[in-house]
């Protein structure tokens, strides 16, 4: 049966709390005129998330001497920025939480390669010349779908490579829908940049509209960085080729992939801390 659009926001809103909260305070951010109280009034009322935000910025990432006993204490102790980054990285915890049994995966290695695709997705994005801030989102938030389908699966499960090379052409014929247009029609929902939205829609394949969609071919490249650092998940692998065309639309060279690469091991393995 197709999953319908209903049902999957129906789960999206009780699985991913703290995702729709990200798209929320994106907007809160990049207002100039922002009162740091409206932040905190909205991160507060996700008493999970409250408890990340606090944890999460007395973390080596910050590196804060003196540790936050409160919410208050941690908006104001770290950059609108970082605050963004932390609100992402807890609303990545909440949703790789458990196992997906539908896809025969750990929510340890979902939640590893969201965390390594948004490393470089940053990076890659800041090198283009696009937000490095939406580029990061993308990267923590593009398997969301995967979440949603495993939740209404029913006992279906994906045979794997051997006999479906693409997970996606799977969850098509299976679910009439693709996890990515399951995670856009979540993120379309809860109000995130189109951009962004647009980014995720069409990150396995960019080319695949006339107008070219350059965040599409920057998360291409960062999923390709994930899979390089040993991160990859099942049934995506030949997505990520990277090839001539695909640096060209991301704007970057295959010496910044090879940068980026490095860099975004290096900065996984420092967020992978930050959460221990």
């Amino acid at each position: 049966m197709p999953l319908s659009r209903d049902t999957i926001i129906t789960l999206g809103n009780k699985l991913a709390p703290a995702a729709a909260t990200l798209g929320r305070l994106r907007a809160l951010v990049d207002d100039p005129a922002v009162d740091l109280e409206e932040i905190v009034q909205l991160i507060r009322l996700d008493p999970a998330l409250t408890f990340h935000v606090v944890r999460l910025s007395n973390s080596v990432l910050f590196g804060l001497r003196e540790k936050s006993d409160s919410l208050e204490d941690a908006v104001g102790r770290v950059g609108l920025y970082e605050l963004y980054q932390l609100v992402g990285l807890a609303a990545t915890q909440q949703v790789c939480q458990g196992n997906l049994t539908t896809y025969r995966l750990k929510a340890s290695r979902l939640w590893e390669n969201s965390v390594a695709t948004a490393a470089a997705a940053e990076l890659l994005a800041g090198r283009a010349g696009r937000d490095a801030g939406l580029g990061y989102s993308a990267g923590l938030l593009r398997t969301l779908g995967r979440v949603i389908i495993d939740a209404a699966a029913h006992g279906q499960v994906y045979p794997g490579e051997a006999e479906w090379p693409s997970v996606a052409e799977w969850e098509k014929t299976t679910f009439g829908v693709t996890a990515a247009e399951v995670t856009t029609t979540l993120l379309t929902h809860w109000r995130f940049p189109a951009e962004l939205v647009e980014s995720v829609r069409g990150h396995f394949d960019p080319f695949a509209d006339e107008q070219s969609n350059i965040g599409a071919g920057v998360l291409n490249l960062a999923c390709g960085v994930a899979a390089r650092i040993g991160l990859d998940l099942p049934g995506e692998t030949g997505g990520w080729i990277c090839s001539p065309a695909k640096l060209t639309l991301a704007g970057v060279s295959e010496e910044d992939l090879e940068a980026c690469t490095a860099r975004a091991r290096a900065h996984y393995v420092l967020l992978c801390a930050t959460v221990l």
